[in-house]
């Protein structure tokens, strides 16, 4: 496996700094030796352009800026700075079947759940390293709707929501307004979906979100803006009689 992994100019594209540190290890432990490391997507296309030795991709999925699985499409795609055929790995905190079957469509060569140990991604390099690939003309992959499947294999994953609420400017719960609408879905630590986006959040809702020890609701600066500017204006109306 070391030969073989020694041979491969690697790109991790993870967003973490532990992670990345993770996979690193593990694949220097595997005999890698060759291994470039990305934080976004623009990262990842920018080291893409850098280094056309690139022979595999090892890539989260949720990323700041876009999602591995967008990246393995734009490879199978052809439209990377990188052979259509190259080895890619989508390696994510999702379980989500519906991702994993996207990324089969587009011949990922392992969908992997973290957290991973060495041994495993020794048996899923073993695998596709030593077997044989099936992967298709570009053509094939472009008439694929990567796009549409991906949006809505998310769709069915909670980690979709509470990866797109990381990506929101965060407001402090105690100064939302009344009827000012959430952003994007409120989602719980264990990745449950309290409320949905675009639900308005009455003094209620404010009431009992602050009971249930939420802090911060993703609501953004030009809404809450708004809505400030708003009750400024009824404040300052004058009322009958008072002018």
């Amino acid at each position: 496996m070391s030969k073989t992994a020694n041979r491969f100019r690697i790109l991790v594209v993870e967003d973490e700094t532990f992670s990345r540190k993770v996979v690193s290890v593990l694949l220097a432990g595997l005999g890698a030796e060759h291994v470039a490391f990305a934080a976004t997507c623009a990262e990842a296309r920018q080291a893409i352009v850098d280094d056309p030795g690139l022979r595999m991709v090892v890539a989260d999925h949720y990323l700041p800026d876009g999602t591995g699985i967008a990246l393995l499409a734009e490879t199978r795609q052809g439209h990377l700075a990188l052979p259509h055929d190259t080895f890619f790995v989508i390696a994510t905190g999702s379980t989500s079947f519906a991702l994993t079957a996207v990324a089969l469509a587009l011949d990922a060569d392992s969908f992997l759940s973290k957290p991973f140990t060495k041994d495993q991604l020794a048996q899923r390099f073993y695998h596709f390293l030593s077997g044989n690939r099936s992967i298709k003309p570009v053509e094939y992959y472009r008439g694929v709707d990567a796009a549409g499947m991906l949006e809505a294999a998310e769709r069915l994953d909670p980690l979709a929501a509470k990866h797109r609420q990381a990506s929101l400017p965060m407001t402090p719960l105690s100064h939302v307004l009344p009827e000012t609408p959430l952003a994007a879905a409120l989602v719980s630590a264990d990745g449950h979906v309290l409320l949905k986006a675009g639900t308005v959040l009455t003094r209620h809702l404010i009431g009992r979100l602050t009971e249930l020890g939420v802090v911060e609701v993703p609501v953004t600066p030009t809404e809450q803006a708004l809505k400030a500017e708003l009750r400024r204006a009824k404040l300052s109306k004058p009322t009958p009689g008072n002018s």
